[in-house]
């Protein structure tokens, strides 16, 4: 088992990679900007045997983000803007994340970036990419430069790239490829993301590589 941290923890994602993570039995600390907004996982939700934490750290400071990581295993990335505008939030974590983790010899970085980072992927639905992606084009661009930024460190990265989430049951009924959307895919829910990823913590197939997940 790891001892892991995940920033954007107060996030829908962040907080559902935090439970499902804990139910596999892994030690979670939960970076979060503002603590007292932090609502751990119940027992009933996470009846695992993992311990969990909780720690103040906004991504984009240095100090903080050093501090927090020292002594984990594993980093995950679940953090997020709250439009459709990234403002260098996700470029700006990763060189924070980078720095920190190469600083406190913090190994493995898990980062969910977007199926959408490659723009002219044509596995993609037409609509998608003539309708959907030049709505969004800066945010991708900053998660395709936070890739680009943690490829040239020493990390051992896994970019998560999932399909448009949605905040339903899980299905276990999601595709992956790699670096490339499941043919005709459009969309995946949060807690089977979240599910793969407290997987990958355990079963490291996907290491160096970009798993895409789509129904």
């Amino acid at each position: 088992m790891s001892n892991v941290i995940v920033f954007g923890a107060n996030g829908r994602t962040g907080h559902l990679v935090v439970r499902e993570a804990l139910r596999l039995g892994h030690d979670v600390t939960a970076a979060v900007r503002e603590p007292a907004r932090w609502q751990p996982p119940t027992p009933e939700d996470s009846p695992g045997t993992g311990k969990s934490a909780v720690v103040r750290a906004d991504v984009r400071d240095a100090a903080a983000v050093r501090s927090a990581v020292e002594g984990h295993d594993v980093v995950v990335s679940a953090i997020g803007p709250p439009g459709r505008h990234a403002h260098g939030l996700y470029s700006d974590a990763a060189r924070t994340l980078v720095s920190a983790m190469e600083g406190a010899g913090v190994p493995r970085l898990i980062a969910v970036t977007s199926g959408g980072v490659h723009h002219g992927d044509p596995n993609f639905p037409w609509w998608y990419r003539n309708l959907v992606t030049p709505l969004v084009r800066e945010l991708y661009d900053d998660m395709r430069l936070m890739e680009t930024i943690v490829r040239r460190s020493a990390v051992d990265w896994t970019f998560v790239r999932p399909a448009r989430l949605q905040d339903e049951p899980p299905t276990g009924n999601y595709r992956v490829l790699d670096a490339s959307n499941p043919r005709g895919g459009r969309k995946v829910t949060r807690t089977d993301l979240a599910r793969f990823i407290a997987r990958e913590l355990d079963e490291h197939r996907w290491s160096h590589a970009a798993p895409t997940l789509a129904e």
